[in-house]
């Protein structure tokens, strides 16, 4: 099991993590806490690209990290990092 994916170690891929969440029609990404990142998912994407991306990010990081898509901000009781997370 990969350790989360802290903020240094994204910030230092950012270009990169750009261009591999485009591919996967995502944008706007923002770090919330290790191992969490938040992100607009176009409309006709699903959520076999946010797993494509997130293992093609794990692999880029050499640590764990999970997309959530922005939609998920609306929801009761969202967890406070995501709502917080900064953009990248």
């Amino acid at each position: 099991m990969l350790p989360p994916a802290d903020e240094t170690a994204v910030r230092a891929h950012v270009h990169e993590l750009h261009e591999l969440a485009a591919r996967f029609g995502v944008s706007e990404l923002r770090f919330a806490s290790a191992g969490r990142l938040v992100g607009h998912v176009r409309d006709d994407r699903d959520a076999l690209d946010v797993a494509e991306f997130e293992v093609a990010a794990r692999e880029m990081l050499g640590a764990d990290i999970g997309l959530f898509s922005d939609r998920v901000l609306t929801k009761a009781n969202v967890s406070p990092d995501l709502v917080a997370a900064a953009p990248l």
